[in-house]
């Protein structure tokens, strides 16, 4: 009897648990953007994302140019609590950045972000590539699949 209540409470637990994604699972949307660009003015977009899932993720962001054609599908690795940054091109503020090489995307475009894991938070920015004291824009991202437990 001991030993049926011990496996009813693993398994009330087991089911109670967040689910663990990681990397090989399926991917599912997070986020959509508009206002993505780079053109040969000095603009750039520059994406920030943080796994905060408790293992290795994959990260994938899609590019679409004004006429919705794909310019750049760029899936990385983020590692739990590691923060990956995706540019539309080189970006001399920052080192280490992911160059998605997208081409020029000008009037603008679109982009999205997909993970393994919905438990990644990202942000995005028009930036200007070519300087270190950069003028930058925010961009707002519309959040699908939230986090549990959370409002967004």
């Amino acid at each position: 009897m001991k030993s049926l209540r011990c496996a009813i409470a693993i398994a009330a637990v087991a089911f109670t648990l967040p689910a663990q994604a990681a990397v090989g699972d399926p991917e599912v949307i997070i986020y959509r953007i508009s206002g993505v660009i780079d053109n040969n003015t000095g603009f750039a977009t520059i994406f920030w994302c943080t796994n905060f899932s408790g293992v290795p993720e994959t990260l994938r962001i899609v590019v679409r140019g004004p006429t919705s054609t794909i310019a750049a599908n760029t899936p990385v690795t983020v590692n739990h609590l590691n923060t990956a940054a995706l540019a539309t091109r080189d970006v001399n503020l920052f080192t280490g950045e992911t160059n998605m090489n997208t081409g020029v995307i000008d009037p603008g475009g679109t982009a999205a972000i997909a993970a393994t894991s919905v438990n990644i938070t990202c942000t995005a920015a028009q930036i200007q590539h070519f300087t270190t004291g950069p003028i930058s824009l925010p961009l707002h991202l519309t959040r699908f699949n939230p986090i549990a437990g959370t409002q967004e």
